[in-house]
């Protein structure tokens, strides 16, 4: 008896989970059942809230707008799991994202001026975007050129978000004034222009550059038309340095040159700021001039149709260079992975051509734009204001000859600034012998150090 129990109870557990079996299948089949359950599972995955994080940024007081607080509402809205930790940083915060970076203290993401970007990739600082945008279907539409700045060994460092060249601004109503109908093309020219603007009673220079600070800024663009510049950067990404060079004597001479006919401003303790006061207040007859600062210009009182752009007079070489100036989005290679995943949704959000177009269309609103360049294919910025077509002329021109800032800008940068300031302040001061001492404190201060972190 006791078998036969047994047996029956073994037969009847048997028949239970063949019961069991065919319930839970799928038409009997056991895979099947499993891969529902994944198919299952992969889809409360997709549902589910990503956890919460917060970005921290770094914003400037100018940021913070109506159109830009709207648009802050919406992206958090459609991203309930990001949480925004805004901390005011004026001036550039771009600039000290590496020394914050290097003190833990630096945010998720950031804008960076072009100026430093050759700096923060050789650092290591700046999260490759590839796996980012390879799957963003807008990608496509970035125009190639400025994505190949930012571009290193494949990887994709930064997403550009404006671009800015440095062009040459002059006063259409001091040049009519004194009886200019030609726009100057070479240096020569330039200073003779200046020469009948200058108007020390009426405290009318006829010519300006920076010479209080970041001198170096400007001046670069005299040494590339001079045929020239002040670095040189190696096949393996180390430096050399040019200060010597020919092109970057004839740059400084054509500056003593402009001092001694007395065509500068007078004051040269003006900053970069001021400068830009004193040619919206109709003091200054030209000078190096960027697209985004027309805006600004007209802020500060000028009468847009007093603002003339052309491109930079020719230097000895016979070149007319300059500079592309703008920003980039990077994300903080050294922040954690949610932080970084959050800062690319933003940054799409921001890159976006939805956005972007809103955001011209909101400057537009407003009467004052910038002739600046579009970093997307699919947008154009005379779509969105009705500029002269003088503007356009210029911007189309400025892309054949528009170039990144010369080698190690932000590491030899400041040497340069000395000795321009020092040909500028005094009359006395030889080019050469500036320049000599320029470049060697400068190789024997960092230039090892730039090269042994530089080379590949």
């Amino acid at each position: 008896m006791t078998k036969r129990r047994m047996l029956l109870t073994l037969l009847s557990l048997i028949l239970l989970v063949s019961v069991l079996s065919a319930c839970g299948g799928s038409n009997g089949n056991t895979s099947n059942t499993g891969e529902q359950g994944g198919s299952a599972a992969n889809t409360g995955d997709k549902t589910k809230q990503p956890e919460p994080v917060t970005l921290t940024m770094w914003v400037t007081s100018r940021e913070q707008d109506d159109f830009g607080a709207q648009m802050e509402k919406e992206f958090l809205n459609s991203h309930p799991h990001i949480t925004f930790n805004k901390v005011v940083k004026e001036g550039d915060p771009g600039n000290e994202f590496y020394q914050a970076v290097a003190a833990g203290n630096a945010p998720d993401f950031v804008e960076v001026s072009f100026t430093m970007m050759d700096k923060y990739m050789k650092a290591g600082i700046v999260e490759p975007l590839n796996n980012y945008v390879g799957q963003w279907d807008e990608w496509s539409n970035f125009n190639k050129t400025y994505v190949d700045m930012f571009t290193v060994d494949s990887k994709v460092l930064g997403i550009p978000t404006k671009v800015s060249p440095m062009l040459f601004g002059y006063n259409k109503a001091l040049f009519a004034k004194a009886g200019i109908t030609e726009l100057p093309k070479t240096w020569d020219e330039a200073l003779e222009v200046a020469k009948k603007i200058n108007d020390p009673s009426g405290q009318v220079s006829g010519y300006a550059t920076l010479a209080a600070e970041w001198t170096e800024w400007f001046f670069q663009y005299y040494v590339w038309q001079a045929g020239g510049d002040l670095t040189k950067q190696n096949a393996d990404g180390s430096a050399e340095l040019t200060f010597t060079g020919p092109a970057v004597i004839k740059a400084a001479e054509y500056y003593k040159q402009l001092r001694a006919n007395k065509v500068l401003q007078s004051d040269l303790t003006l900053k970069f700021d001021n400068l830009i006061e004193k040619f919206a207040q109709g003091k200054i007859g030209m000078m190096p001039f960027a697209g985004d600062w027309v805006s600004w210009a007209i802020s500060l009182g000028m009468k847009p149709e007093d603002i003339g752009l052309m491109l930079p007079p020719a230097g000895p070489s016979g070149q007319t260079a300059t500079a592309i100036g703008g920003s980039t989005y990077v994300i903080n290679a050294k922040t954690a992975q949610a932080q970084k995943d959050a800062a690319w949704e933003y940054i799409k959000f921001l890159s976006s051509k939805d956005y972007m177009t809103k955001f011209y269309q909101n400057v537009a609103s407003k009467g004052a734009g910038n002739p600046v360049v579009m970093v997307r294919d699919d947008l154009n910025i005379n779509d969105f204001f009705n500029f002269p077509e003088e503007y356009a002329g210029v911007l189309k021109s400025v892309t054949d000859i528009g170039r990144l800032e010369f080698y190690g800008k932000a590491d030899f940068g400041v040497y340069v600034d000395r000795a321009v300031q020092k040909l500028l302040t005094d009359p006395n001061a030889d080019p050469t012998k500036e320049f000599e001492a320029a470049q060697k404190l400068a190789a024997s201060e960092v230039l090892d150090s730039f090269n042994e972190k530089s080379k590949q």
